[in-house]
């Protein structure tokens, strides 16, 4: 991907924002490891009334180098002391160069990537509420801080303390074998130390290590939701934002037998042909670099296996994550935290970037073969691609006003279809299950079209990945590369400030429990979600409240299309048994019944 003429203009005017503040006296936190020695940044938005001084910790190392006998293995905390340097931001964990909107990830690379990063707003509020964040990126790209995306507004605006973290990413990350050899989620771990090393350094810094609140978006709101049904997570954090992402979504976890073929898919690939878990294990720890790994963890991995979307991604091993996050979903078994949950209305455009990537100022014509070609692509790598699935799909989603005509346009109704598979829905699932288990739940659902988007074109509206752009305070901060209005701007402090206020107090409408709210300090009311009510806030301009995100195409995703898919696949295979044994001479004898064999 070819990075924007203007990006570096930008980055330039973000980078002059936040600028390193000229001081004799750097900041400095005394932990039990040794003396932490930081910068000093200065906030300085459109409104110089939000200027703020913050302290950055950058860098600072969490984990030991997962290289050698460490790589695809558990993490092992980082030991040092003396004095440590934390003034500039650490490695980013191998990864491939892949398109992310207008910007891609910058290096260093390195497989030394495991850091954190701490950004402390000055003056400082006794014992300060922590915001940690999890980045997104399909499990396969990103880092915790981005020059586009620098977390300053958030610590400045919000009040808090924000803590960012690297974490293993790919097969370096995700890798299994199904079995004890290498049983996968080392992705997952890095982050639980992370929360870990929060936990117990975080009050050095000035926080308080009983209001944490985690915040991830897509992958990262897909590991915030596992984090909820981990056992061994539990009571490292007491609120949860997932941004477009939960556990129970489609792609956020990979079947064990998918997990197995993938990792000897890309040992293969690697020159790491091997018949067992432990020959290969040795093989992939031997190989020099990161590079080889990286080049063919993706495209030509998938192209080996014959499709797909996600190689490497989290896997119940009966662990980390101890079943089906649906199951554990029935049985309540949710960790104690007060949750966010939240979708945009025009998800699934994310998804058809790629199928369009020549439309950038126009929308792209989608004719009703492209409707059926990318269902199926994407529901049968996620779900299933049974005839009668598309159909009932279609039937739900196409417009009715021109159903069959060759001149129908199902582009809205194809990123309809793509946004609420993929994360509306498992939203409204992980939601009311949270809330059957006793856990206060609060949801959003944001309808407004940002003037500057983040990954998307000029005709892709509320798409993925649009609310960051708002919780990281974009629009707060002047740029040539972007441009945001007065409304947007007051749209992020809102944002910022129910995120922050659900850290300080459990609930994004207060900032405290003790005092009463000023009246500068009030926010637009978001009630509660319950089952009876399924109140939702609208992320917009106005922050209305609504009633019931998408109840009707939910109930068909997560009551009908389970079962019409069963009744599928029953059906399917008792066709098959019938034809094996006709072909075995006992025809008549396994012919379907009504009882035996469901029409589909």
């Amino acid at each position: 991907m070819k990075i924007m003429d203007l990006k570096s203009v930008g980055v330039l005017c973000l980078v002059l924002a936040t600028a390193l503040a000229a001081s004799d006296d750097p900041p400095v936190v005394t932990t039990s490891q040794g003396r932490i020695i930081g910068t000093r940044l200065e906030f300085s938005p459109t409104d110089p009334e939000l200027g703020r001084s913050v302290d950055a910790y950058l860098g600072i190392p969490y984990a030991e180098a997962p290289v050698g006998p460490l790589r695809f293995k558990p993490p092992v905390a980082k030991s040092w002391s003396g004095e440590l340097q934390a003034t500039k931001l650490g490695n980013r964990c191998p990864q491939p160069v892949f398109p992310m909107g207008n910007f891609t990830v910058a290096g260093p690379f390195d497989e030394d990537c495991l850091c954190v990063d701490v950004i402390v707003p000055q003056p400082l509020p006794s014992n300060a509420a922590v915001l940690v964040f999890i980045h997104g990126g399909a499990y396969m790209i990103g880092a915790g801080i981005m020059a586009e995306m620098y977390p300053t507004p958030i610590a400045s605006v919000g009040d808090v303390i924000v803590v960012t973290m690297n974490y293993r990413l790919g097969p370096f990350g995700f890798l299994s074998t199904n079995d004890d050899v290498v049983p996968g989620n080392m992705g997952l771990l890095d982050q639980r130390l992370a929360l870990e090393w929060v936990r117990d350094n975080i009050k050095a810094f000035g926080g308080d290590p009983e209001r944490v609140a985690i915040f991830g978006e897509s992958a990262g709101a897909g590991s915030v939701g596992l984090h909820m049904v981990s056992p061994g997570s539990a009571g490292l954090f007491r609120g949860a934002i997932l941004e477009s992402g939960d556990a129970a979504a489609p792609w956020a976890t990979t079947p064990d037998v998918a997990a197995r073929r993938a990792a000897f898919g890309l040992g293969k690939l690697v020159g790491c042909e091997q018949q067992t878990s432990e020959e290969l294990l040795e093989c992939l720890q031997q190989i020099e670099g990161f590079d080889t790994i990286v080049e063919n963890q993706y495209e030509k991995l998938l192209a080996e296996l014959g499709g797909g979307l996600i190689p490497f991604a989290p896997v119940v091993d009966g662990k980390v994550i101890p079943a089906d996050p649906n199951d554990l979903y029935e049985q309540g078994a949710i960790n104690d935290a007060v949750a966010i949950v939240g979708a945009l209305a025009d998800e699934g455009m994310l998804n058809l970037l790629p199928v369009f990537p020549n439309s950038t100022d126009e929308a792209p014509f989608v004719d009703s073969d492209t409707f059926d070609a990318v269902v199926k692509f994407n529901l049968g790598s996620m779900l299933s691609s049974e005839p009668i699935v598309i159909e009932a799909v279609k039937m739900m989603y196409g417009n009715a006003s021109c159903y069959g005509l060759p001149d129908c346009d199902y582009l809205d109704s194809l990123s309809q279809v793509l946004g609420d598979v993929m994360f509306v829905c498992s939203g409204d699932k992980t939601a009311r299950a949270f809330t059957k288990a006793g856990r206060q739940v609060y949801r959003y659902f944001m309808t407004h079209i940002a003037t500057t988007t983040l990954l998307g074109k000029k005709w892709t509206k509320s798409i993925h990945g649009d609310d960051l752009i708002f919780v990281m305070g974009q629009p707060l901060i002047p740029s040539v590369n972007w441009t945001f209005t007065e409304d947007e701007a007051r749209m992020s402090i809102q944002t910022i400030k129910y995120w922050a206020n659900l850290a300080k107090t459990g609930n994004p409408n207060l900032s405290s429990l003790d005092a009463e709210q000023r009246e500068e300090e009030k926010l637009p009311e978001w009630p509660l979600f319950t089952l009876e009510e399924l109140a939702y806030k609208d992320l917009s301009v106005s922050m209305s409240n609504g009633r019931g995100i998408k109840a009707k195409e939910c109930l068909m995703w997560n009551e009908f299309i389970p079962k019409l898919i069963q009744v599928a696949e029953e059906a399917k295979e008792c066709q098959a048994k019938d034809v094996r044994e006709v072909k075995d001479g006992e025809a008549g004898e396994g012919t379907c019944t009504e009882e035996t064999c469901p029409e589909q």
